[in-house]
This record gives C-alpha cells, structure tokens and sequence, in this order.
C-alpha cells in the first residue's frame, strides 16, 4: 500500500492506492486562503500539516489497512508557495501563496538579472512574475525584514511535508523550476538569483523526485499512527506528478487538468531553446525527458467562486460543498452553448497562458435581461474551454504531436464540461478512470522505489487505466468559433483596461 498527498490550492487530498492502482481510501479537507490584502494569499503551513495528518488517521480508521501494510508516503504540490522557517522548525510568518501577486515591483526587479532568453533557457519560465518564489523572498527581505533575518529555511510546500516527515529538508529541480533558484538543466542551484537573494545556506538540499528521502520520524509516526519504518519517497509538483498519474511519459500524449488551475502537460524527447511558441517546462519525472507545462491561474477556482459567492440555494440542496457542483452543473446545461451570446474572461487572478497578463481581471460580457443564472454558470465552463483552446493552438504552431487528450482533474468529474471542451477544441477527450491522478503518481513513484516495479512506464502500465471518451460534437462548432473569437476579441480590446487601473 501507498499513501499519497496532493496539497493544493484550496485542499489537502490524502489517498491510499494498492500496487494495482486501485483507491483504497481517500480524504479532502478543504480550507480557505487568508486574503490580508487585494491580491495577498496567505496560508498558515500547520494548515497543511494538519491536513496530512487527519486524514491519515481517518484513513486508518475507515479501512481494514494496518500501518505495517503501508509501504512508503509520497506525495506531490502546488508549486511558488514559500514557507519560511526559523531556527525552532517553526514558522515565522504564513506561508505566501503562489497566487500571490503583491511582489511586482521585487519582480520587475528580478528582471534586471537576465535576459528573458536567459531566463528560458535556464529555468524554463517565459518571463518574470510575481508569483514567483524569488519575488516573494525578495518582498519580505525588503518589507519585512526581521522576518527575512529569522528565516533560516526557504521551503515549498511539498517539501515541507516531507521535512515534518522525516526531519530532512529537500527539494527537487521539478518542484522548484518556478522559483527562479534552479538551472533545470544542470538541476543545481542558479547562483545568480540565490545569490542576490542572500539565501544561499538557507535553500534545502537536491535531489530528485522518485529518491528516497528516509523514514518517518518518530514524532511524525506517532502523529499519524504509522509505522516508523515506513519508507518516504520524494514527490514533485502537483501537476508534474498528475501527468505520471496519466500515462503521460511519452511524446504524443497531451494532457489538461482542470483543477485549482488548468495545467496542459506535453512530454519531449528534449528541450528545443529556439520553440516558436515559448512553452514553460521544466524537467519531467520520467528522467531524461521534459515536461511543458503552460498553465492559467484561474480554471476550477473560479467555478469555485461562484458556488461560494452565488450558489448557496445549491450547497443548501446539496447540504454538502462538494455535491453542489452537481447541481450548478445541471443548472449550467440549461443554458445553449454559447450561452446566448454571453462569454466570460476567468482572469480573477490575473491571466496565465498565453497573455501572461498579471493585470488582467474577470469580465462578463453580453448580459441582458434574458440571461439568467445558468448563462454565467455556463459561460464559466466555456471559458475555461476557450482558455484550452487558445493553449492548444500554441502547440499545434509549434509542432507538437498530439495522438490523444486525457483530462484530470476536479473539472473533469462533469460530463458537461468535458462534453464543452471537446466541442471547443474539436478533439476528443479522455477521462481518467482514477481522478486523482496527482497522488496516483506520487504511488507510482513510491511503487518503482519500493521495487514493485523496475521503472515509471512499467509502474504507469500497470497502474494507469484511461476511461471514458468524450468526441466532438459538429453541430457545435460554428458556436464556439464564434464563441472563442469574441473570448480573444475581448481581451485585446480590455488589456490597456486592465493595465490603466492595475496600480
């Protein structure tokens, strides 16, 4: 058995799997982010920790497992986040969340180290940004920095965990690639940023995903009531390891996960400096090869939005957060596709690929007195299909081979917006059969290190098994050609909106 976390934006998943990659149990504690200012994310990391352990010990107490049976613990994260620790292990402020976009000025500061070519080649990112762990590092040092002088470790979330774990403070290339401290290449630490930081000693130790960190420690077993023996095997980035939990290892395989955020994943024989189209990537998993990986900040947060800012007649029916999706979906297949001339820009926390536009802000356009509330619930939805589409068409200029389309994530529960995204893009969809791909292949690295299996592709063979598919339907695509050109058209015309009004 294996047990895996997924620390996410907005919730912490603990799940168990067999060597099959069968669920055994799973867990989700939500909770929500602190906003102290406009654009301020905020997170507490007992948060996260806490998390961790309550559903170990529900999952021990809801199954027939015995700690011994559980093998190893991996797990995997969002990335950016930065937890800052003092010399007591504990932290000294709350963590900044990778959404976080108060640090532009540090960021614009950042920029005058490298070249965006540079910064490209080295670490895989197109451009600087604030949401990066070396522009938050830079806005406490500069604006709190008594909180920078006591911070003795810089770690991420995932690496967190496993320090609490096992005591041992490590990090991966792959975790780290969107912090500006690595070379993706070299997978050392890139001085001229570390450096400038002033934080050389205080960064945690390489290695990399799939390596064995330890064993738990023997607070963190009596915690989570396991055994001290088991192993734990270092993770990755939450999207990294969503694509192993997908199959994706190979060139051909093109993968989206709507989750927090939409994350498109594309394996690569190699890195080509000179792509046409600037993807991010970072080092895959699968050693030896690359993973690119463009992704937009707002995807399932904001139909998480308007659940909580709008549809509390629908948790009320539901009488659960979760089970009201199920009724906002059904509510958004009343309305046409296209909904009656209606779109949505989902930028309610900037804009990722392609605009990358930190100041680009969430509009409904076209409402009428016709519209009601399943237009916009729907005009959610498609959004979200428009931003896959305009990504997609990016690869498809850069050459990149696309054989098939597997979806993950919480978005990929609803038939309905499956169903839309094919439309959109005119390709069929595949659902996974198991979810929770992230922390599936979080178990297919403890499974390969454990010795279950002698690689990722004979693990991800064993353990991986796509489900249904989603074709196109035809009649649609005159609507959201139509659809999709307003989407575009409507961003160009509101940029130098956005910007006038961003500061």
């Amino acid at each position: 058995m294996y047990l895996t976390f997924d620390i996410g934006t907005t919730s912490v998943k603990v799940v168990l799997y067999d060597r099959d990659g069968r669920l055994k149990g799973k867990v989700i504690h939500n909770y929500t982010l602190a906003t102290p200012a406009v654009n301020w994310y905020e997170a507490e990391p007992d948060v996260y920790w806490d998390a961790v352990v309550a559903g170990t010990r529900e999952i021990l107490a809801t199954s027939d497992v015995h700690p011994r049976e559980i093998r190893a613990v991996s797990g995997c994260s969002q990335g950016e986040t930065v937890i800052f620790l003092g010399a007591d292990g504990r932290p000294v402020r709350p963590a900044m969340v990778w959404l976080d976009l108060r640090a532009r000025a540090e960021s614009d500061e950042l920029s005058g180290l490298a070249t965006r070519d540079e910064l490209y080649k080295v670490t895989g990112q197109t451009d600087f940004d604030p949401t990066w762990s070396a522009a938050k590092v830079l806005w406490v040092k500069k604006n709190q920095p008594e909180v920078f002088r006591k911070t003795t470790l810089f770690l991420l979330v995932e690496d967190y965990i496993t320090w609490r774990l096992t005591g041992r403070a490590c990090s991966t290339p792959n975790l780290l690639s969107s912090s500006l401290f690595v070379d993706v290449h070299a997978h050392r630490y890139w001085n001229r940023f570390v450096d400038y930081l002033g934080i050389a000693e205080r960064l945690p130790e390489l290695i990399e995903p799939g390596d064995m960190v330890g064993t738990l420690s023997k607070s963190a077993a009596a915690e989570m009531g396991l055994d001290q023996s088991t192993l734990v095997v270092k993770g990755a980035m939450d999207q990294a390891s969503s694509t192993v939990g997908a199959g994706n290892i190979f060139p051909g395989i093109v993968t989206e996960t709507t989750g927090s955020v939409m994350a498109i994943g594309v394996t690569a024989s190699h890195f080509d400096p000179d792509l046409a189209a600037r993807l991010p990537y970072q080092p895959h998993v699968q050693k030896g090869a690359i993973l690119y990986l463009p992704y937009v900040q707002t995807a399932g947060s904001a139909y998480k939005w308007w659940r909580d800012k709008f549809c509390q007649d629908e948790v009320r029916q539901a009488g659960d957060l979760e089970a009201a999706y199920a009724i906002m979906n059904a509510l958004a297949a009343k309305a046409p596709p296209g909904c009656d001339g209606m779109v949505f820009l989902p930028f309610l926390a900037g804009a990722g690929q392609p605009e990358n536009d930190p100041d680009a802000r969430g509009v409904f356009y076209g409402l009428t007195l016709m519209h009601g509330k399943s237009h916009c619930a729907r005009a959610i939805m498609e959004s979200i299909a428009c931003m896959l589409r305009k990504i997609l068409g990016d690869l498809t200029r850069a050459g990149v081979e696309m054989k098939e389309l597997r979806s993950m994530g919480g978005g990929a529960r609803s038939d309905l917006w499956l169903q839309i995204k094919a439309d959109m893009i005119g390709l069929p969809l595949i659902r996974m059969e198991e979810e929770e791909t992230s922390t599936l292949g979080a178990a297919i690295l403890a499974s390969v290190r454990c010795g279950e299996y002698p690689d990722i592709a004979s693990a991800a063979a064993a353990m991986v098994r796509p489900g249904r598919r989603f074709e196109p339907n035809p009649r649609n695509a005159l609507v959201y050609d139509r659809s999709f050109a307003l989407y575009n058209e409507l961003y160009r015309a509101l940029a130098p909106v956005f910007h006038s009004h961003s500061r």
